[in-house]
């Protein structure tokens, strides 16, 4: 029994160590994407749509293998008259979005599309605090546009850079985040894309080296279309901007 004991012992640890060890090698290479992304924006078009995209760094594209693979880019590549702003950072959380839209001297847009939330759940920001961002931050983001699009991001949990348990806290997490971003979204009339995907169906698990970066937490460029089509297909994204 002591020998089985130390067995499990032994191999719990090896276990442990060897997720610390990847993950710290992928959070390393996130980093590594993120120093050389560059946000998308395309502000020399003629005006015919004018769009705003504010938040982290799905909103500036990274793990895209070119820009244009971003959000951006194939909102661009789709509509080329249409002009966007990017104004996304990495490593932006939902509080730090809001203060991508305080500048007194912003124009209106027909459209500002919002891409945040994942740092909220990586990070662990209580649900009242970020409850109270996300407020500001959308009722602001109507005060500056026609429309309002709020995508934020799929089940963290489901990233193939982390393993057991933490594959299980940031399922937890994304639900419970989720939860109060679409409650929010709704009280405010905010269009809401639903990113999260259970993990059997997640084409991010299913097939992590076609649909991830590098660093299996962002998304590929692949990923990115995923992205843009349930943009498409949930916001209707495509009679705003076709129209």
């Amino acid at each position: 029994m002591k020998n089985v004991l130390a067995v499990i012992i032994v191999v719990s640890l090896g276990y442990t160590l060897y997720g610390t060890a990847m993950l710290g090698v992928r959070i390393f290479t996130a980093r590594k994407i993120s120093d050389r992304s560059i946000s998308f924006q395309n502000t020399a078009s003629p005006e015919r749509y004018r769009i705003l995209i504010v938040g982290d760094s799905t909103g500036v594209g990274t793990g895209a293998e070119t820009p244009e693979d971003s959000i951006a880019g194939l909102i661009l590549r789709d509509y080329p008259e249409t002009t966007i702003e990017n104004r996304a950072e990495n490593g932006a959380k939902l509080a730090d979005v809001v203060t991508q839209l305080d500048d007194e001297t912003m124009e209106q847009y027909d459209l500002i599309l919002i891409q945040a939330g994942g740092n909220d759940i990586l990070r662990f920001t209580s649900l009242d605090t970020l409850g109270g961002a996300v407020e500001t931050l959308l009722r602001t983001a109507k005060e500056r546009a026609g429309h309002v699009v709020f995508m934020s991001t799929g089940n963290v949990g489901n990233a193939p850079a982390f393993m057991p348990p933490l594959t299980w806290v940031y399922t937890s997490r994304t639900r419970k985040v989720r939860k109060l971003l679409m409650e929010i979204a709704d009280a405010e009339g905010v269009l809401y894309v639903d990113l999260f995907m259970e993990r059997s169906d997640d084409p991010f698990v299913t097939e992590p080296e076609r649909y991830n970066a590098p660093d299996f937490l962002h998304p590929g460029s692949e990923g990115y279309h995923l992205w843009y089509e349930a943009l498409k297909n949930q916001a209707g994204i495509d009679e705003l901007i076709g129209n």
